[in-house]
């Protein structure tokens, strides 16, 4: 039995649609396959997580189509496929993981620039307080804020 050679129904392979995309600084997707569908096994996947991250840092996305290129955003590019609110999704999803990760470094960063409560021993006393370079500063028994640079931490 010969195989059916019916070359008029099959089409020629081309590029995968993935490899269209691309950022001004030069960014892409990293696709070279070739498929005779719109995106090769796996590699609308691996568009849809591109234009997420490039979403979420507010990149602009060019795409260029037989030598015309269109430039816009991430989400106005995902819209024309069928995984296009996944990625306005995703892009919000990660703007707010962004957010919430520098709330956190803020945080964190004034409990760093904060003085630190430490005890010392300051004559035969014990107090608690604070060590700014060589000086303490603490509060004694009567509610007075004092500083001595002669003491020792415990």
């Amino acid at each position: 039995m010969a195989a059916n050679k019916n070359t008029a129904t099959q089409a020629e392979p081309t590029a995968c649609t993935c490899s269209q995309f691309a950022t001004e600084d030069g960014r892409t997707t990293g696709c070279a396959a070739e498929t005779k569908r719109l995106f090769a096994p796996g590699h609308d996947a691996k568009l849809k997580s591109f234009l997420i991250r490039m979403g979420a840092e507010g990149t602009e996305v060019i795409r260029t189509v037989d030598g015309l290129a269109s430039s816009a955003d991430a989400s106005t590019h995902a819209a024309k496929f069928a995984f296009g609110h996944m990625v306005a999704a995703g892009i919000t999803r990660a703007e707010g993981k962004a957010a919430a990760k520098a709330e956190r470094a803020a945080a964190r960063a004034a409990r760093k620039a904060a003085p630190k409560t430490v005890t010392a021993k300051v004559g035969r006393w014990t107090r608690e307080g604070v060590v700014d370079g060589d000086t303490f500063t603490y509060t004694d028994a009567k509610g007075a804020t004092k500083t001595t640079t002669k003491f020792q931490l415990v």
